[in-house]
């Protein structure tokens, strides 16, 4: 007898057989039974690991549905904005009028030098809105510019030419921290031959027959786009210094101010494109629609040269939307490498055999970041530490030359890119294919040719950051004066960051910049804008 099952043990070969046999049955369906139960184990897992996911996503929703609810719900305007939207809209007048007298002189100059033709009638000029020229107040100090004639003779006669008394023309200026007047005094000079009547030019000025100085306009201009300081805040500091200039006063020079700027920006956006690595990014920009009360979105693409760039330049472009067809009309027939994140805009680009994508692993960093702030995950943590180890290769060889680094990187980052790949494979055919880790690898995986092309090229960086720090500084302009008035001003807009954060990245303080390129460009020739571009300006500063 068996003592573990209490059953008699046969002696009989055939009883014996049978009873092997019987054993056997039971062991199979005992067997068939147990793999029945683990399959309906991983199933039932699988639809609690659906479940969570699903839960975390409705939750998602449904707090994103709340914001929406008991958030702001509009873009209509409130009664606190509305002093910025009467601001937008006076600097876009300003400007407009300024580029409006440039082509009616530049018209009326082309028709005057035509020979055999009278002199034009000039086009009637729509009237301006101008608050009147201010009095400078008494008690600002007074600094005194005095004009030489640069001839003793009548430039009519010949005759000899006697001073009868002074033209003075007074300016308002600014050095940091309080105001001053530059008056201009020229001789007043008369021929009594001819009786002609002259006076020394006054220096071309950045508004023709304008009260501000360039410092005074450059001073503005920086404290709005650098300082993100909207013009009714800068009236009130002024008022308190003294100096009651109205906003209206001011938006005409900020819009006059970026008139010129546009000119930097346009050589800026020439050199940028000679470059053969390229990143590019975009970001949305407000942009008032007066009409409905409301506000557009439309978006600034930014583009910037590699980070090790002998002198890098960042370049930003106003469009009404998000299109990708703007990037394609703006790069033009460029041809290089163009880093970007994951936007489909610039799908267009890479299918073109002159452009070369390249990934950004901080984009690939981030969706596994996110799913682990969701909650613990095990399989986000590895992938995390994983990329740390990348970042710690590039924070080693930073200093390096380009063609050490793409050694570097091939020794070194090359076969943790391949196992990690691996492994990434491998944990994608174990996880929900809706879960956001799935979402995650998902992204890594289809873009690894892109992601792994830095390998390669010892200037191309890892990841697409040095393009988005300098979007910054919109950042902090929107939170400050919302939006632009239309889409000119959405233009100037771009030009004026660009040569700002141009100016940033080559080391060039932008107020001394400002002053300096805004005193020249009145009589600046046009073949020779790209002297006066933040890295030959920082050069001739210099010397």
């Amino acid at each position: 007898m068996d003592p573990r099952t209490s059953t008699p043990i046969p002696t009989e070969p055939e009883a014996l057989r049978d009873l092997v046999l019987g054993l056997l049955q039971t062991q199979q369906e005992k067997e068939a039974e147990w793999a029945e139960r683990a399959r309906y184990i991983a199933q039932q897992e699988q639809a609690i690991a659906l479940r969570d996911e699903t839960i975390a996503r409705l939750e998602s929703t449904i707090a994103k549905l709340q914001r929406w609810r008991f958030g702001r719900r509009s873009e209509k305007l409130s009664p606190d904005q509305i002093s910025l939207w009467e601001e937008a809209l006076d600097t876009e007048i300003a400007a407009m009028e300024s580029i409006l007298e440039t082509v009616l002189e530049d018209s009326a100059a082309v028709t005057a030098s035509r020979p055999g033709t009278e002199a034009p009638v000039a086009p009637a000029r729509p009237s301006r809105r101008h608050p009147g020229r201010m009095q400078l107040p008494d008690t600002l100090p007074r600094v005194e510019v005095h004009h030489d004639p640069l001839a003793c003779t009548c430039g009519q006669c010949g005759g000899l030419l006697e001073t009868v008394g002074e033209e003075i023309s007074e300016k308002l200026d600014y050095i940091p921290g309080h105001f001053q007047v530059i008056r201009h005094i020229r001789p007043k000079l008369v021929c009594r031959p001819c009786g002609t009547i002259e006076s020394p030019a006054l220096p071309a000025q950045v508004i023709d027959k304008g009260l501000p100085t360039a410092r005074l306009v450059a001073h503005v201009m920086t404290a709005k786009h650098v300082d993100h300081l909207p013009l009714y805040r800068q009236e009130t500091q002024y008022l308190r210094a003294g100096v009651p200039i109205s906003r209206a006063t001011l938006c005409s020079w900020l819009g006059q101010g970026e008139y010129w700027i546009s000119m930097l920006a346009e050589a800026c956006k020439m050199a940028l494109l000679e470059g053969a690595i390229l990143h590019a990014d975009e970001t949305p920009l407000p942009v008032l629609n007066p009409g409905s009360g409301k506000t557009d979105k439309a978006y600034l693409w930014v583009y910037r040269s590699q980070e090790d760039a002998p002198h890098p330049i960042v370049v930003f472009d106003y469009a009404p939307d998000r299109k990708g067809i703007h990037a394609q009309h703006f790069l033009g027939d460029w041809k290089g490498i163009l880093q970007t994140d994951d936007y489909g805009g610039y799908d267009a680009l890479y299918r073109k055999e002159q452009v070369i994508e390249a990934g950004c692993w901080a984009h690939v960093r981030r969706h596994f970041y996110d799913v682990e702030q969701r909650g613990p995950s095990p399989v986000a943590q590895k992938a995390l530490a994983w990329i740390a180890k990348l970042y710690g290769i590039e924070a080693d060889i930073k200093a390096s030359p380009p063609d050490q680094k793409a050694e570097a990187r091939q020794q070194r980052a090359g076969p943790l890119l391949e196992s990690f790949r691996a492994w990434l494979s491998e944990t994608q055919m174990q996880v929900a294919p809706k879960s956001g880790i799935a979402k995650a690898i998902g992204y890594a995986l289809k873009r690894w040719k892109a992601l792994t092309l830095y390998l390669e090229e010892g200037q191309l960086s890892i990841d697409n950051n040095p393009v988005e720090r300098a979007l910054r500084g919109v950042a902090i302009g929107r939170k400050n004066f919302l939006f632009v008035g239309n889409d000119a001003g959405g233009e100037r807009a771009a030009s004026f960051y660009s040569i700002i954060e141009t100016c940033k990245l080559n080391g060039v303080e932008p107020f001394a910049y400002l002053c300096d390129v805004l005193e020249k460009l009145p009589t600046w020739p046009n073949k020779r804008l790209h002297e006066l571009l933040p890295w030959n300006w920082k050069k001739t500063a210099l010397a």
